[in-house]
C-alpha cells in the first residue's frame, strides 16, 4: 500500500462540488442529467459520449487534458491517503460508513475476487483507463477490522477537510486528505497484513492487471463495521422468445412452492421483499406481466437438481443468489443469459413489468458479507451482480493518473 497525489477539482474555478460528483458508471441508466447539471460533472470522464469526429475514450482524454491545462482539476500537492465517511439512512435506521483511498500493490493472492466479469463492461473499462493513464472511479475492497487496529490509525491521524456536502441521494458526504507521514507509515504497516475482498469493481480490477498496473487505486472499509449494507440486484427478464406464465410455473413447482399474493402498488411489495429476505429457507419472488395483479413468491419444497452437481462447489450450492440465478432461473427454467438483466432497484423492476419493457422481474434475498468472503477464499465466482454495496462510491472526489 502506498498513498498518492490525487487529481482533485478546484472548486475556486467551478461550482460547489456536490454538482460535480457523479455515480460510478455502472449504476447510470440515464446521463442526460449529469451532462446538464454542470459542464465540468465527472461524467464527462466517467461515461464520454461519442462525438462526430472522436470516439468517446479520446473524447474524454481531450476533457480530461483541457480540464487539467485549465486548472479546473488540479493535482494534489502531497502524496495521501482519503478518508471518505458516508453518512445515509436505510428504512429509518441511520449509517456511517468510513473508509480511506489509497493505492494497493496488485497481488492475487491477496486480493480477493468473488464475482464473475463480462467481456464488454471490461472492453470498455480498458479503452478508458488505458487512453485516459487515470482511474476515474476506483476498486471497493473490504478487509477484517474486528480488532479495530485501522480504525485507531485512522481516527488519530490528522486531517484536513476537502469537501464536506450532502449528494443528491440526501448522503452526507466528508473527505478528508491524511498526509502525515507518520500516520500513513502506521496505516500502511496494519493494512499490507490484511488479505482484501473485493466488493464493487471486478471489471477495473481485472483491467488493472490487463494494463500492468503495479499499483491500483482501492476504497477500503472494514466488513464488519456496521456501516456495511448489501441491497440484493434484481432480475428482469425480457424473453426473445415468449414464455407463458403456467408453462414457467410447471417448470418450477417440482421444486418450489408458490404462494400468490395480491399487487396492489409499491406498499404491497415492502412486506413480499422483507419475508424473502427473511426466510431460512431458499426463497425469492417474480412479477409477470401475463398476471400484474399478483407477485409470486417461491419457497424451497424440494432439493434442487444443483444439489446434486459433483461439479459445483458445496459454497455455490447454499449460496442463495446463485441457487437462484443459476440453479433456478438459468437452470430448472431455462432462461437464457441474453434475456437478464440487472438492477437494485425494485420500484423500476415493477414499472418495467408494468411497462412492458420487462416480462418478468425476479426479486431476490441479499447476500451477506461472509458469504462474499467464503466464496473469495475458496477462489470461486458468484453469479454477475449478487452484490449491491449501498451507498455506491462517487466518482469525482479524486482521480488517479499513473501515467
Amino acid at each position: 500500500m502506498k498513498p498518492f497525489k490525487g487529481i482533485i477539482y478546484n472548486t475556486n474555478k467551478t461550482d460547489g462540488i456536490a454538482d460535480l460528483v457523479c455515480p460510478p458508471y455502472d449504476v447510470i441508466e440515464n446521463t442526460d442529467p449529469y451532462y446538464a447539471r454542470n459542464p465540468f460533472n465527472a461524467i464527462r470522464l466517467e461515461l464520454p459520449r461519442d462525438l462526430p469526429d472522436m470516439d468517446r475514450y479520446q473524447n474524454a482524454k481531450n476533457t480530461l487534458d483541457d480540464w487539467l491545462s485549465k486548472g479546473i482539476l488540479t493535482p494534489d500537492t502531497h502524496e495521501s491517503v482519503y478518508v471518505y465517511e458516508q453518512e445515509f439512512t436505510v428504512d429509518s435506521s441511520s449509517f456511517v460508513r468510513s473508509g480511506f483511498i489509497s493505492l494497493q500493490r496488485l497481488h492475487k493472492k491477496r486480493i480477493l475476487t468473488h464475482e464473475q466479469t463480462r467481456k464488454k463492461a471490461k472492453a470498455d473499462r480498458e479503452q478508458l483507463i488505458g487512453t485516459l493513464k487515470t482511474y476515474t472511479s476506483f476498486i471497493f475492497g473490504l478487509y477484517d477490522d474486528r480488532e479495530k487496529k485501522i480504525r485507531q490509525v485512522i481516527n488519530n491521524a490528522p486531517r484536513e477537510v476537502v469537501f464536506d456536502f450532502t449528494d443528491e441521494q440526501g448522503i452526507k458526504t466528508r473527505f478528508y486528505r491524511v498526509s502525515d507521514r507518520k500516520s500513513i507509515k502506521a496505516l500502511v504497516s496494519v493494512v499490507e497484513k490484511k488479505h482484501i475482498y473485493i466488493a464493487d469493481g471486478h471489471h477495473r480490477l481485472d483491467v488493472s492487471y490487463r494494463l500492468n498496473v503495479s499499483h491500483a487505486p482501492f476504497y477500503l472499509t472494514d466488513m464488519y463495521d456496521r456501516g456495511i449494507v448489501i441491497f440484493p440486484y434484481h432480475r428482469l427478464v425480457r424473453f426473445s422468445r415468449k414464455r407463458a406464465l403456467p408453462e414457467l410455473l410447471a417448470t418450477l413447482e417440482p421444486f418450489m412452492k408458490i404462494q400468490r399474493v395480491p399487487f396492489n402498488g409499491m406498499d404491497s411489495l415492502n412486506p413480499v421483499l422483507t419475508s424473502v429476505a427473511a426466510s431460512q429457507d431458499l426463497a425469492f419472488a417474480f412479477f409477470s406481466t401475463d398476471d400484474r395483479r399478483h407477485i409470486y413468491i417461491a419457497s424451497e419444497r424440494s432439493p434442487l437438481p444443483l444439489y446434486s452437481d459433483n461439479e459445483v462447489h458445496d459454497s455455490l450450492k447454499k449460496l442463495k443468489v446463485n441457487a437462484i440465478h443459476s440453479g433456478i432461473i438459468r437452470g430448472i427454467m431455462k432462461i437464457d443469459d441474453e434475456d437478464i438483466s440487472f438492477t437494485e432497484n425494485h420500484r423500476w423492476s415493477i414499472d418495467s413489468v408494468m411497462g412492458g419493457s420487462a416480462d418478468l422481474a425476479f426479486f431476490l434475498p441479499p447476500t451477506t458479507v461472509d458469504e462474499v468472503r467464503d466464496i473469495a477464499e475458496n477462489g470461486l465466482d458468484m453469479p454477475p451482480k449478487s452484490t449491491f454495496f449501498y451507498p455506491k462510491i462517487l466518482t469525482g472526489l479524486v482521480f488517479y493518473r499513473y501515467a
